[in-house]
C-alpha cells in the first residue's frame, strides 16, 4: 500500500482543501498520516481518512524577537521529530497545503529526501509556501496570477480542492434548492456572507438592503459572533449554514469576502459575485484573488473602506440586473477536478503510471 504523509492547517483555508485530496487518495487506497497543529481548526476536527498527529506550534510572523526565536526553535523541534517518523513510515510522498502547521513536514521531507509537492490555495503565496517552493518537485496552485511566484517548469494550474459534498449540489436545479431550503422559487435571490473576519458592517448594511428591497430573498450568513434580532419578512438569517453547495445553487448574486476556498466555490457554481475583500489579509491576497475576475467583467470588487450603503446598494442592483448573461461565463472558469489533477500530476512524477 502507497503511504502518503500530508499537511495543511491553522486555519480552515489550508485544512479543507487538505481534508478534500485525502479522501481522494483514500478511495485510490492510499495510507495516509495527516499533520497539523494542535492550536488549528484541524485540533478540533476529525479526520476519518487515516492517522493524525498534531503538533505543539505556532506561527512565526508578526512577533516580538523573542516570539520569533522561541517559535523557530518548536519548529526545528517538531521538524526534527518529523523527520524521524518519517524513517520509520517510508512515505512515498509529502503533500503540504500551507500554514505554519505544514512546515515541519515539508522541511522534514526536504532532508528526508522524500519527494515533496505543495498546494497553494491563494493568488499571493504564503511564506511557508515560498520556502518550500526550493524543496518541491511539483507546485500546484489555484488561481493562475500564483505562476509569477514559482519556477514555471515545476507550476501547474489545478485548481482548489473542494468537498464532495458541495459539488453534488451542482446535481439539482435552483427550484429544487429554494424550494429546500422555504424560498419563492420566482423571487430573485442573493446570498450574503456577512459574519466572518469582521464583516459586522456587511451584516447591518445587508439588512437595511433587504428592507428597501422586497421583491428579493435573501440569505444571510451572520457567523456564531453576529446576530439579526429582528431581520425584514423577505430575508433567511443563518449563523452557520453546513450545507452551503445549496444555498450557491438557490441564489443569484453572491457577496462574500474574497478567501480562495470562497472565489473558487462561486466559479464551481457560476454565481455573479460582489466581493469585499478582508483588508488586513497577508499581502492584501484577498484582491488579487478577485482582481483578474473583476477585470473580465464577471465579477465586482468594493473595497472595505468605500462600504457604504448607497454604494452597496447600487452595486447590488446593477448585479441583479446582469448576473444572468454572465453565468456560463463565470461557470467555464471553474474547476470541478482539482483532486484528479493534483493526483494525475503526482502520479506522472511518481511514475506510478
Amino acid at each position: 500500500m502507497k503511504k502518503v504523509f500530508i499537511a495543511g492547517g491553522g486555519t480552515g483555508g489550508h485544512f479543507y482543501p487538505a481534508l478534500s485530496v485525502a479522501e481522494y487518495l483514500h478511495e485510490k487506497g492510499f495510507s495516509i498520516t495527516y499533520i497539523g497543529a494542535k492550536r488549528g481548526i484541524e485540533g478540533k476536527k476529525e479526520f476519518p481518512f487515516g492517522d493524525k498527529i498534531l503538533l505543539d506550534i505556532k506561527g512565526v510572523r508578526g512577533k516580538g524577537i523573542f516570539g520569533k526565536i522561541s517559535s523557530a526553535l518548536g519548529l526545528i523541534k517538531n521538524s526534527l521529530y518529523i523527520r524521524k517518523i518519517l524513517k520509520k513510515e517510508k512515505p512515498d510522498f509529502v503533500l503540504c497545503f500551507g500554514g505554519y502547521a505544514s512546515l515541519p513536514l515539508g522541511l522534514a521531507a526536504a532532508l528526508s529526501n522524500i519527494p515533496l509537492y505543495i498546494h497553494e490555495q491563494n493568488s499571493v503565496p504564503s511564506y511557508t509556501n515560498k520556502l518550500l517552493s526550493f524543496f518541491a518537485k511539483k507546485i500546484f496552485i489555484t488561481f493562475e496570477y500564483s505562476k509569477r511566484f514559482f519556477p514555471k517548469r515545476k507550476t501547474f494550474l489545478t485548481g482548489m480542492p473542494l468537498r464532495k459534498t458541495l459539488k453534488e449540489r451542482l446535481d439539482i436545479t435552483k427550484e429544487e434548492a429554494r424550494k429546500e431550503i422555504g424560498l419563492d422559487i420566482n423571487r430573485k435571490t442573493v446570498l450574503i456572507f456577512g459574519g466572518s473576519q469582521g464583516a459586522r458592517k456587511l451584516t447591518e448594511i445587508a439588512v437595511k438592503t433587504a428592507e428597501k428591497l422586497l421583491d428579493i430573498s435573501f440569505i444571510l450568513i451572520t457567523g456564531k459572533n453576529s446576530e439579526v434580532k429582528k431581520p425584514p419578512k423577505n430575508m433567511t438569517v443563518y449563523k452557520y449554514f453546513e450545507d452551503i453547495g445549496l444555498l450557491y445553487q438557490a441564489c443569484d448574486v453572491v457577496v462574500s469576502r474574497a478567501g480562495a476556498g470562497t472565489v473558487s466555490e462561486v466559479l464551481l457554481f457560476g454565481k455573479y459575485t460582489i466581493f469585499i475583500p478582508y483588508p488586513y489579509a497577508a499581502s492584501n491576497h484577498q484582491y488579487f484573488n478577485v482582481k483578474w475576475l473583476a477585470e473580465k467583467e464577471l465579477a465586482d470588487i468594493l473595497e472595505e473602506k468605500n462600504l457604504t450603503e448607497d454604494i452597496f446598494l447600487k452595486k447590488l442592483e446593477k448585479a441583479l440586473k446582469t448576473f444572468k448573461e454572465k453565468e456560463e461565463k463565470i461557470k467555464k472558469l471553474g474547476i470541478s477536478n482539482a483532486e484528479e489533477r493534483i493526483f494525475e500530476n503526482i502520479d506522472e512524477a511518481q511514475g506510478y503510471k
